[in-house]
């Protein structure tokens, strides 16, 4: 997988080496999980169709029309957990994580104009936020007796780079053409000049490993953020049949990734730390509608356009090493750190399309069914500060992921007055493309949501409980030219939402 080197000049770069597969952050921060409020959450987030839940502002704003009084929502994710397994080389390893945030407020309005069911009866507006992504993850992975060593990887990067340049102080960091892991790597003794330069090349390189020396790995990455999305809509009620509705979407993004990774063995031991953080604003607009030929069937369409991003990012790597049996000079301890590192650029997420239908039994509840196509291959970097145009970026993005279908399916039945019962399913197409190089390990990938829920209703005041377990398959490389590791996400969501009707 191609990797992108930050540097401090020109258009050498995009994102930290360290981090590896800047795609996959393509793809992190264009996925989405609509269920901002308990009751929507418990249904799938399949509510399209339905309306009448502030989660409907950023799926299918036309469901703003539905609401006949004014009401005040929020939500609380009481307690989120999260719980990842990795395995690599037949060796398993776990982390888990736990927080608690609100994933929602919002404030509707409504505006009736006339009494009657005929022409435009009524306008609302809706202001507000739906968190729509949780970025917080911790994860270990280990390999005692492992065959591979990333200092083989260090010295095959820095092959055809005269020595003379690694030991100049700063070149190699205001250099693009001199990848920063060669510098660390030069400075903690873990490769040497294996064939000095003949013939105006450059030099070879190798690490300081013997041939079939074994080692022990150790990789531990904690992620945190969010991507919040501040609604601004509107919509109106035509004839109680037909619903348009439209949202303009801000979108705030954080994230920050802290990766540890350590190699210990005979030759003693080294560790390899990296921190970046990205903050970023997006701009969408949302358009929707809900027809309701009958009493008891709804129908939906909504169309997001891309988000369009505005992404600054931050980051930094330390290499430190504690030698022993190597030589003179390379055993000890030693330490190398980067330069703090700064880079902007713009990314567009995907066009959405949302087909939504619902069925209502009387007064008894309903069924509902949303289904979402997403073309993740359309991900497209752009505008680097220097004036970096993403080519080739583009083309892995292209090259590795497809379009995909996204199903959610739920229920609400009413068993006495003022109480629901709800249910709900989602499963999120694979966007890997099965036959890449890049993406290969991830013909596997596998992603979908169990969900339930209850809600009361008591007068001007509605208190919904749902539970959430999103189980989440996927595989990626702790760095390129070696074995894939396999993760599993078990994500558990306990949410709370209240909503008063003004």
């Amino acid at each position: 997988m191609k990797r992108i080197l930050l540097t401090l000049t020109l258009s050498a770069a995009i994102m930290a080496q360290s981090f590896g597969q800047y795609i996959d952050q393509a793809l992190l921060f264009s996925q989405q999980n609509f269920g901002a409020t308990a009751r929507s959450k418990a249904m799938g987030n399949a509510v399209g169709a339905i309306g009448g839940d502030f989660s409907t502002l950023s799926i299918n704003p036309a469901g703003l029309a539905i609401y006949l009084r004014p009401e005040l929502s929020t939500t609380l994710n009481v307690l989120g957990m999260n719980n990842t397994t990795s395995e690599y080389q037949g060796q398993k390893s776990s982390a888990r994580n736990s927080s608690m945030n609100f994933t929602n407020l919002g404030y509707v309005f409504t505006n009736p104009l006339q009494e009657g069911n005929t022409g435009l009866v009524s306008i609302n507006f809706g202001v507000g936020f739906n968190k729509l992504a949780n970025f917080n993850q911790s994860i270990s992975v280990s390999k005692n007796g492992s065959p591979h060593s990333r200092m083989d990887l260090f010295a095959e990067n820095t092959n055809g780079i005269m020595s003379s340049s690694l030991y100049d102080e700063n070149k190699p960091y205001d250099n693009g053409s001199i990848p920063w892991e060669s510098k660390l790597a030069w400075e903690n003794y873990l490769i040497d000049v294996s064939n000095p330069d003949l013939s105006g090349i450059g030099n070879q390189y190798q690490s300081i490993l013997y041939e079939g020396d074994l080692v022990n790995q150790n990789l531990t990455i904690t992620k945190e953020g969010f991507l919040n999305e501040y609604v601004f809509s509107m919509a109106g009620n035509i004839n109680h049949k037909l619903y348009l509705g439209a949202t303009l979407g801000m979108q705030d993004l954080y994230y920050n990734e802290l990766s540890n990774y350590s190699e210990g063995g005979d030759f003693g031991r080294f560790d390899y730390s990296n921190s970046a953080s990205t903050r970023g604003m997006g701009y969408n607009l949302k358009i929707g509608a809900i027809l309701k030929p009958t009493n008891y069937l709804r129908l939906g369409l909504a169309i997001h356009t891309p988000t369009y991003f505005n992404f600054k990012e931050n980051y930094s790597a330390v290499m430190s090493s504690n030698l022993t049996g190597v030589s003179v000079d390379a055993d000890g301890g030693h330490k190398a750190e980067t330069p703090l590192g700064d880079y902007g650029y713009k990314m567009n997420t995907p066009t959405r399309l949302i087909a939504s239908l619902a069925y209502q039994f009387e007064k008894k509840g309903m069924i509902s069914l949303d289904y979402e196509k997403v073309s993740y291959n359309k991900i497209e970097y752009m505008s680097g500060r220097d004036g970096y145009a993403f080519s080739s970026e583009n083309t892995d993005i292209q090259e590795s992921y497809k379009s995909v279908s996204n199903l959610r399916i739920g229920g609400e039945y009413k068993p006495a007055d003022a109480v629901y019962l709800r249910a709900g399913y989602e499963l999120f197409g694979n966007p890997f493309v099965s036959n890449s190089t890049d993406a290969l390990p991830n013909n596997k990938f596998n992603y979908h949501t169990i969900n339930a829920g209850i809600g009361y209703r008591i007068e001007n005041v509605s208190i919904d409980v749902s539970y959430s377990l999103a189980q989440k398959t996927q595989y990626n490389f702790i760095y390129p030219s070696n074995d894939p590791v396999k993760y599993q996400s078990n994500r558990s969501e306990l949410m709370v939402t209240l909503g008063i009707k003004l």
